[in-house]
Parts: C-alpha cells; sequence; structure tokens
C-alpha cells in the first residue's frame, strides 16, 4: 500500500470515527421530542427532583409549591405528548424536546429564553392517580382522632373508620389559602380539609374557597383544628 493510499484510508477512518462518536453522543444524549416513537418508553408522572427534595423538607403542599416556580416542577408523558403540569392550573399544548440520562430527564430550552428545566424523576406510573403518588409522600399511617375515629393514609388514599373518604390532594392553590396541606374533599358543607403538622399531631381544619367572600379565615397558628389526629 502506498503512501496515498494508506493517507486516504486514514482520511476515511477518521471521518467514520468522528461520525460514530457523534451518533454515540447523540445516543447517550437520549433526545426525544413530542411525537417520537421511542417517548412510549418514558410514560408516566415526573417531578422535579428539586421539588421532591422541599416537599420533604417543608412537609406540606403549599410550603413546597410556594418556594419554587410551581409551573415547572412536574411532567406528564403520554400517548406521545410531553406535558409541563402549569402549576395544575393550565393547559399545556406546547411541543417539548428532552434528552434522558440514566433514571432522569430535563426539558430541553425551546429558544424562548427558557432555560433547560430538570432534572426529573419518575414519580409513578400512568396507572396510579398522580394526587395520590404526591400525598403519599406527604402522609403516611394511620392516626387516631380525639372523637376515636380512625384516619389512614395508605398509598395517597384516606380512610376514615375503615371506609374510603372522598377526599383527594388539590394541587391547584389558585383559590385555596396558603397553608398546609389541601385535601378536595366531597358531600361536605365545605370543600376542603386542610392537614397542618404540629409536633406529633396533625391538625385539620375546615375550610372553603379563599375567593368566598363569606369565607370565615383560618389562621393554623390560633384556629381551633376541627379534628386533631395522632399517630397509633
Amino acid at each position: 500500500m502506498n503512501s496515498l493510499t494508506m493517507h486516504t484510508t486514514c482520511i476515511k477512518l477518521a471521518a467514520a470515527l468522528l461520525m460514530l462518536s457523534a451518533s454515540t453522543a447523540m445516543a447517550a444524549s437520549g433526545k426525544v421530542c413530542t411525537g417520537d416513537a421511542v417517548l412510549h418508553k418514558l410514560d408516566g408522572y415526573w417531578s422535579s427532583s428539586h421539588f421532591l427534595k422541599l416537599l420533604k423538607i417543608h412537609g406540606n403542599w403549599t410550603g413546597a409549591m410556594t418556594a419554587t416556580d410551581s409551573q415547572q416542577v412536574a411532567l406528564i408523558i403520554k400517548d406521545g405528548l410531553i406535558k409541563q403540569n402549569l402549576a395544575w392550573h393550565e393547559g399545556d399544548e406546547t411541543e417539548y424536546c428532552l434528552r434522558q440520562q440514566g433514571d432522569k430527564i430535563w426539558l430541553l430550552a425551546d429558544g424562548k429564553n427558557r432555560m433547560e428545566q430538570g432534572p426529573y424523576q419518575r414519580l409513578g406510573k400512568l396507572d396510579r392517580n398522580e394526587a395520590d403518588l404526591y400525598l403519599a409522600r406527604i402522609i403516611q399511617g394511620c392516626f387516631a382522632s380525639e372523637e376515636k375515629e380512625q384516619w389512614c393514609f395508605q398509598g395517597g388514599k384516606l380512610s376514615i373508620d375503615g371506609k374510603l373518604a372522598k377526599a383527594s390532594l388539590s394541587r391547584d392553590l389558585s383559590e385555596l389559602d396558603l397553608y398546609g396541606t389541601p385535601l378536595r374533599v366531597e358531600g361536605r358543607k365545605l370543600p376542603f380539609w386542610y392537614l397542618v403538622k404540629r409536633g406529633d399531631a396533625w391538625l385539620i381544619f375546615e375550610d372553603d374557597y379563599a375567593s368566598n367572600e363569606k369565607r370565615v379565615p383560618v389562621d393554623p397558628k390560633t384556629s381551633k383544628p376541627w379534628r386533631v389526629l395522632r399517630k397509633q
């Protein structure tokens, strides 16, 4: 093999290695976009790792939500779509791209002065209720009220004396007072129970929408709770 042939071969080999390196880098970045067939592998509820840390630190929904940008704390990936849960208050029809690295994902910038967001980690599968998944990170176990009731929180579901309660975490705080962890309840005069941790007890306050002009304001520091729960 003459020197010219060897030189040409080296150039081709270098070019092939460069293409392979670029391809490997792209694969490693794991970039996928709205509509991509491989997106189904990421189906589920995703939550910002930062938000989950705040939830653990504050121990209540309102504290964590108000300590960060609530427009960016969570994603839902389903049916080829990537949707931001914009504080669970607005719809989201934007097309997004994201990159995956290990068990984390990042939402990529879209050229509109938005920085890359993340990392997000999978909160749970779509066959679960998203509100339940979050509530389970706030409170778990069985508690006794001063009225001799047994309140049990298991997997984000609440049962009282063995009967499933129609109550779930209210993620959208847009018309609510900013304290504790609000549960939307059905079949009650007032639509919310607020859970407030105090020492070894959980205080339950009945409350209304903050926008209701007839609402009686609740001060969790001084108002009398409707129920007081203690760990069994």
